[in-house]
């Protein structure tokens, strides 16, 4: 797979992403195509995107789940994000100007 992203199928049409240190979300092409010929073949209906080892969600970051978002959507996939810390999540609500595409949820389990 593509380094930086561990994706596995957890049933039910549901894919879970965990991001990984090499991911660099400033080099969205390096993961994009390949992430949407994933969820493709896997026949995912759902993306699970877990957080829970991303301690930080700065602008960057952000706009990668975006484009992340985006391209789930393309390929007919709902994308939620999981475990968001409350820290990051209210450090990311003050600085927004705009609803987030996608949904969130307080885990994984919650998100499937």
């Amino acid at each position: 797979m593509v380094q930086g992203m561990h994706l596995t199928q957890i049933g039910g049409g549901t894919v879970l992403l965990e991001p990984g240190e090499g991911l660099d979300p400033g080099e969205p092409d390096a993961y994009l195509a390949p992430l949407a010929t994933y969820l493709q073949r896997a026949g995912a209906r759902r993306l699970i995107y877990d957080l829970s080892s991303v301690p930080v969600i700065d602008p960057l970051y952000y706009d990668w789940l975006k484009k992340v978002y985006a391209v789930s959507a393309v390929c007919g996939v709902r994308m939620v994000v999981a475990s968001m810390s409350p820290p990051t999540a209210y450090a990311l609500a003050s600085t927004l100007n705009e609803t987030p595409p996608f949904d969130c949820a307080l885990n994984v389990d919650r998100a499937r």
